[in-house]
């Protein structure tokens, strides 16, 4: 009995939170007005696989994934793609990303990896499909695009830096695929 007693009232250690330190992700730099022949693009739907939640997830083989019990994301992984997203798009030559034309293409991006790879490896992993469409809404790509980071220290800030630095790597490859396959925008007719 004195040993299920300890065990009921053993305390679990605390939770710990990160944030993945990613320059795009928190940027907070002014928004930079990008010249008047640049394509227009709206980043419509961003969204992440539901298992991506605010437990930070660990995989040990293409077939075993798990959950930490007490590491947690501050926000859920689908913000930090989706603000990273929004900075890199602002910051790719040739593009500019606009709230809500109807004649502009869409990106929409899926997050389907934001995790701790432990085996063979120990490194951090990001994917994320990524859907360009023109404004026919014809599909101008749908490619999934990813990074890998090795993680230098076994601790949950080791990790989440690893993640950070794959998550602007990703949104950076995603922002130069759109920049390169936009569809040019047919020149607007002056009323006379």
């Amino acid at each position: 009995m004195i040993v299920l007693a300890g065990c009921l009232f053993h305390d679990a250690p605390p939770t710990r939170y990160f944030a993945p330190p990613s320059e795009l992700a928190s940027n907070d730099d002014p928004p930079v007005e990008p010249p008047p022949a640049a394509q227009p693009v709206r980043l419509r739907r961003v969204r992440a696989a539901s298992y991506l939640t605010e437990q930070i997830v660990w995989r040990s083989s293409d077939v075993e994934s798990g959950l930490y019990e007490q590491r947690r994301w501050t926000e859920f992984p689908s913000r930090y793609l989706e603000r990273a997203m929004v900075t890199a798009l602002n910051r790719t030559p040739g593009i500019r990303r606009v709230e809500s034309d109807p004649h502009a293409p869409t990106l929409d991006v899926e997050l389907l990896s934001f995790e701790e790879v432990l085996a063979p490896a120990h490194e951090a992993e990001v994917e994320v499909l990524a859907v360009l469409r023109a404004p026919s809404h014809e599909v101008v790509f749908d490619r999934l695009f990813s990074a890998r980071r090795p993680i230098s220290e076994p601790t949950g800030a080791g990790a989440a830096r690893a993640i950070g630095a794959a998550l602007d790597d990703v949104v950076q490859q995603v922002a130069a695929q759109v920049a390169a396959q936009v569809p040019r925008s047919a020149p607007s007719r002056s009323k006379r």
